[in-house]
């Protein structure tokens, strides 16, 4: 008995073969789509950790970034510095009593590395705390933390400005319900009222809007006294 013919399946031309995604097309934009937020948070990260150990340079040479001819800089770390050399000195006991312990050649040298940095960066947020005062002068008053927040906020727009201390618990730089806060050392003492909202961008974070700003002042009597003489000056025809 011959065999039963096989049946060939008809060819189907190319230009109607359903196309389907590879698989590299599939994973690329889940890669890129964590590689993207990923770059978002190392940049400014490490921008501002290059800032901070700038103001190394700014603290040996006794400079202050940003107050330029008319402006006045304000400082706004003093209860907080000797909380950051405890903190600098418990850094530097407990490296040393790690590079005690490790004696494998290779870990030994990752970990003085790496003890040499965190001892330099934490240096580094001292100074840039001590170095990048907030400043009323130029039109503007441009408000700060460390090397991590820089906010300029035209004269005109401000709408009034009072000393009023509080003590917050938790964050740094808060924002959100159009009210700014930037806290040292748990506090602030000063409290500057925008005739408008202002844009808002932090170091992580989204970006917002405020219009209430609350800060902290080494000198807060100083402060609302120069920020309120350059408002009237500003405002003089």
């Amino acid at each position: 008995m011959p065999p039963s013919p096989v049946a060939e399946e008809p060819e189907v031309p190319e230009s109607e073969v359903p196309e389907t995604e590879s698989a590299a097309e599939v994973r690329e934009p889940a890669t890129g789509g964590i590689r993207r937020p990923l770059l978002g948070l190392i940049r400014p990260v490490a921008a501002h950790q290059l800032r901070a150990l700038a103001s190394l340079g700014l603290w040996l040479v006794r400079r202050r970034d940003g107050v330029g001819a008319g402006g006045v800089g304000f400082g706004y770390s003093r209860d907080q510095t000797a909380m950051m050399l405890l903190m600098l000195s418990s850094i530097v006991i407990e490296g040393v009593a790690v590079l005690y312990l490790v004696s494998w050649p290779v870990l030994h040298t990752i970990m003085l590395v790496l003890h040499v940095y965190a001892v330099t960066l934490t240096l580094g947020l001292i100074a840039a705390a001590l170095t990048r005062p907030h400043v009323i002068g130029g039109g503007h008053l441009r408000l700060r933390y460390g090397a991590g927040f820089d906010l300029r906020v035209p004269l005109e727009l401000v709408a009034g400005v009072r000393i009023e201390r509080r003590i917050h618990d938790g964050g740094l730089i808060r924002l959100g319900g159009d009210l700014l806060e930037i806290v040292v050392g748990a506090q602030t003492n000063v409290t500057v009222e925008l005739s408008e909202p202002i844009m808002v961008t932090r170091l992580l974070g989204r970006p917002g809007t405020a219009s209430l700003i609350r800060i902290k002042a080494d000198e807060p009597e100083e402060f609302v006294r120069e920020l309120g003489r350059q408002i009237k000056d500003a405002r003089q025809p």
